[in-house]
């Protein structure tokens, strides 16, 4: 594993680099914003929270510069809906910490099957404490149960396959905007398998 600490204004041009330009991607957990790093010719939403996909599908009807398919399903369901290699990249991005960590390592091994070349993997540096009690998320949609944070994540929750770019501060504000005492930091993981 090799990781690369970065100042937060250089850790997403960091790790977005690093990122294969692709046919196929499948972005699981996609919710209402879907990754836009590269432009694939086939994007697969895939998403278990139906509202966020109906908000989705309206948002980018004007979108011409990709295939769109749009999946109702979750992760654990995701795994088994695509046979192994069936799509270049598979992103994951603020999803992994929604997750109980023993779900989610046994999910990503999973999901590294499905992938021809790249795991992009998104999520914040330790646990960042992140719920919704009354039900409703940060777009006042009714999410707030998909939205809480179960798990916390290191460099060294990734073996050796994984190239980490990482950043000590980098979520200053939670996800309603309020800011944090003590801000929190971010990971990006990525595993190419093409090497």
């Amino acid at each position: 594993m090799r990781i690369t600490w970065l100042e937060s204004e250089k850790l997403f041009p960091t790790a977005v680099s690093q990122l294969e330009k692709v046919d196929i991607v499948l972005d699981i957990g996609c919710g209402i914003s879907p990754q836009k790093f590269i432009i694939p010719k086939v994007h697969i939403c895939c998403e278990p929270f139906r509202q966020y996909l109906d908000v989705l599908k309206d948002k980018i009807k004007q979108s011409p510069d990709r295939h769109h398919i749009f999946i109702n399903a979750s992760w654990s369901e995701a795994v088994n809906l695509f046979p192994p290699e069936s799509v270049d990249s598979v992103f994951l991005i603020d999803v992994v910490e929604h997750l109980v960590k023993e779900e989610a390592v046994k999910l990503l091994k999973l999901t590294e099957n499905i992938a021809r070349r790249q795991i992009a993997v998104f999520t914040p540096l330790g646990f960042l404490p992140q719920e919704h009690p009354d039900g409703k998320d940060a777009w006042g949609l009714n999410g707030g149960v998909w939205q809480e944070h179960k798990s916390g994540w290191y460099p060294d929750d990734f073996d050796d396959s994984w190239d980490i770019y990482a950043s000590k501060v980098f979520h200053t504000a939670d996800n309603m905007g309020r800011p944090f005492e003590t801000p929190f930091g971010a990971i990006w993981a990525i595993k190419t398998k093409t090497r």
